[in-house]
């Protein structure tokens, strides 16, 4: 890891899009994987542990669920950088997600082509449009 990787913790309850994500993140010569977790609470447990730069959390975490992961994370940190992955564009978990202080929220689908440029731009690198 370069000290100009950006740290991401992927948290995602199926293991093989988790697996992926993890990838993928992987796969990018400026992005580092912080850590890996399947549920909210690993997921608290390792943000405090690593204090990665970006989180790409799964909106359709089981209970206690992603909208409690995101108030729990942004509560020892306000400035934490998450990034909602939803099934569908648009729907009431990406909207609750955003309300609780996520930066976005990309749809898995969309992960593939869009991601990267997605964490990069949550942590401060580049515009998403780019």
């Amino acid at each position: 890891m370069n000290t100009r990787s950006i740290r991401v913790l992927v948290v995602d309850h199926n293991t093989l899009m988790r697996d992926g994500l993890a990838l993928l993140v992987r796969l990018q010569d400026d992005l580092h994987l912080a850590g890996a977790a399947a549920t909210a609470g690993q997921a608290l447990d390792l943000y405090l542990q690593h204090r990665p730069d970006v989180v790409l959390l799964d909106l359709d975490l089981p209970a206690p669920g992603a909208l409690n992961a995101i108030l729990q994370i942004r509560a020892v940190d306000p400035g934490a950088r998450i990034i909602g992955l939803a099934t569908y564009r648009g729907d009431r978990p990406w909207q609750e997600a955003l309300d609780a202080g996520a930066y976005c929220c990309v749809a898995k689908d969309d992960v593939g082509d869009t991601l990267p440029r997605f964490i990069r731009a949550c942590a401060g690198r580049e515009h998403p449009d780019h």
